[in-house]
């Protein structure tokens, strides 16, 4: 990732390793771990409250690690604590797969309603990514930058819509179609959808990069007074 004198740095790649690899975990593992545990004749109830753990086990690690929180881990901390223990007092393979999707749901609405807050999602997201001097100056832009509270803002919005989506639309795959098929189906249109965000994503930082000379993720913006086109 970029420094703020506008090289590749070293101290923020480590938050972008780390961000891949929890996207990686909560979206790839647990349904990894669903059909092993099934192929060893595990019931579908039990195969699918275990491999929900997963994620859950991760981020509870990772924080107790790094002795901080912020405010979306915390919310999918809560939301796969309440998966679990909801899991446990039914029976129903299907319910969970249901719920499951509910919380995706949920996860969506969470981010819509941080555009009602100080600082939307897609700021707080991009803090936690990078190092405390790029953070910093991120910081200072964001109470300078239109350009970039109207970016971070839009961006906010395009990742709770499309989790919303997400959710929504694995809620009617779980309800239709066949228990066992339900958790590849789920991820793998998941994993899908992701990759579409994550293309909107970057191609609207590189826009905003060429018409504001800033940047909305990573390196420091140009802050000059007013905001115009890079020379």
């Amino acid at each position: 990732m970029a420094s703020p004198n506008g090289r590749t740095g070293t101290h923020d790649t480590p938050a972008w390793r780390a961000a891949a690899t929890a996207i990686l975990v909560a979206a790839a593992l647990p349904p990894a771990v669903f059909y092993v545990l099934r192929s060893q004749g595990i019931s579908q109830w039990l195969a699918l409250t275990l491999s929900g753990a997963v994620p859950a086990v991760r981020m509870a690690v990772t924080a107790a690690t790094q002795r901080r929180v912020n405010g979306f881990e915390a919310f999918m901390i809560g939301m796969l604590a309440v998966r679990i223990v909801t899991s446990l007092l039914t029976g129903s393979p299907r319910v969970i797969l249901v719920k499951d999707a509910g919380l995706g749901a949920a996860a969506g609405l969470w981010i819509l309603g941080t555009l009602l807050t100080a600082k939307p999602f897609a700021f707080q997201a991009g803090q936690s990514w990078l190092g405390p001097a790029t953070a910093a100056a991120r910081e200072a832009a964001w109470h300078v930058s239109p350009a970039l509270r109207s970016g971070l803002t839009r961006l906010t919005a395009l990742w709770g819509c499309a989790q919303l989506l997400d959710g929504a639309a694995g809620m009617l795959v779980a309800l239709l179609l066949p228990v066992e098929a339900v958790p590849a189906l789920n991820r793998a249109k998941g994993l899908a959808l992701l990759s579409a965000v994550l293309l909107a994503t970057l191609s609207c930082s590189r826009r905003y990069r060429r018409r504001h000379a800033l940047s909305l993720f990573g390196s420091t913006p140009l802050i000059t007074g007013k905001e115009g086109r890079s020379p």
